[in-house]
């Protein structure tokens, strides 16, 4: 005899039972985290570091930060810096008196003339003066341009240098008349140089000392004929009221 087979609704039931089973275990399975293999974990442990981290309990380590971008550098040429512009102290200039400017040049060039040419000792009342010969010149002046005041009686030493390349002369002639061709006797005695008339050539000198009047007017006047005529001449003057000499233009 044939075994007996199942009914079919006890294999429905069986198959049922078995079903509900496997979904039962399933969802525990889904429920933990699903079943994962110990093989498995520890192959993913070894080159996730993440994943050890994670299944550690430790915080995941940051991400790897993107290094900076480097600053752009500006193409073609380099702008140039303004330069520094330095502190400079600027002292202002002293006021001037007023009214002084016009009295101030006349005085200044007066006393660098006399300063130049001129000097004075009062203990002995004697004037030195420089008498330069130029080009039908006497000190750069000429036709009366210029004059010599001294004090009254003074001892007047005159040095005199001829720096033409022309023959030049001295003599003190009188202040009044008109100017003579040539050298004539002086109005001072042993008031002229060597050679009158004809003149002492280029860098010869020669010293005239004489005392003066009381007062008076005269002409420092070159005797070589022709020379005083064509305007090498100035002026002399004795003033009583001068307390000392002096040298400048001659005042009109």
């Amino acid at each position: 005899m044939f075994p007996s087979r199942p009914a079919p609704t006890s294999l429905l039931v069986a198959g049922v039972v078995a079903g509900l089973v496997a979904v039962g275990c399933n969802r525990e399975a889904a429920s933990s985290g699903g079943t994962v293999r110990a093989s498995d974990s520890a192959a993913a442990a070894d080159t996730n570091p993440q994943l050890t981290a994670a299944n550690a309990g430790a915080p995941l380590p940051a991400p790897d930060t993107p290094p900076a971008p480097e600053p752009r550098r500006p193409v073609g040429h380099p702008v140039p810096k303004a330069p520094i512009a330095k502190k400079v102290n600027v002292t202002p200039a002293a006021e001037k008196p007023a009214g002084r400017d016009s009295a101030a040049a006349p005085a200044a060039a007066s006393a660098t003339a006399q300063d130049k040419w001129l000097t004075y000792d009062p203990a002995t009342n004697t004037v030195t003066f420089e008498l330069i010969a130029g080009p039908f010149t006497f000190n750069g002046a000429r036709n009366g341009e210029s004059t010599l005041t001294v004090p009254s009686k003074a001892n007047l030493v005159i040095n005199f240098v001829n720096k033409d390349g022309t023959p030049h002369s001295a003599e003190v002639i009188s202040g009044e008349g008109a100017l003579p061709n040539a050298s004539t006797d002086p109005a001072i005695p042993r008031a002229y140089t060597n050679k009158a008339l004809e003149g002492l050539p280029q860098e010869a000198s020669d010293v005239m000392r004489f005392p003066v009047p009381e007062s008076g007017s005269y002409r420092i006047f070159c005797g070589v004929p022709g020379h005083g005529l064509s305007g090498m001449w100035i002026w002399l003057k004795v003033d009583p009221a001068a307390k000392a000499p002096s040298f400048g233009p001659a005042k009109a």
